[in-house]
């Protein structure tokens, strides 16, 4: 599959244009760098920061590895055949800090 194709792919299950060619190839790439300076776990983390998502770590984590045991799940996601699995968002934190005695 080509960048084009992923990228109108991922355009059409967004239901907008919400990312170029050109985009997701800098994504892409960086994701790359990520992976090759701090495996999986650091290409996770690139993209929740690139993406803005708010959702669990560990719950993503456990995602990722699924789709890598099973890329036709990843595939059929993305073609909208199947839903994604439900992530848990981030807790928020209440900015209020208590003292450790």
């Amino acid at each position: 599959m080509t960048m084009k194709q992923l990228t109108e792919m991922i355009n059409s299950v967004m239901g907008q244009q919400v990312l170029s060619e050109d985009q997701f190839k800098q994504i892409m790439d960086g994701a790359a760098k990520a992976r090759d300076h701090g495996g999986m776990g650091a290409v996770l983390e690139f993209l929740m920061k690139v993406t803005q998502a708010d959702v669990d770590f560990q719950e993503l984590e456990q995602f990722a590895n699924q789709v890598q045991t099973n890329p036709q799940m990843g595939l059929d996601i993305l073609k909208g055949e199947k839903k994604a699995p439900a992530v848990k968002k981030k807790k928020k934190r209440s900015g209020k800090r208590t003292k450790e005695k």
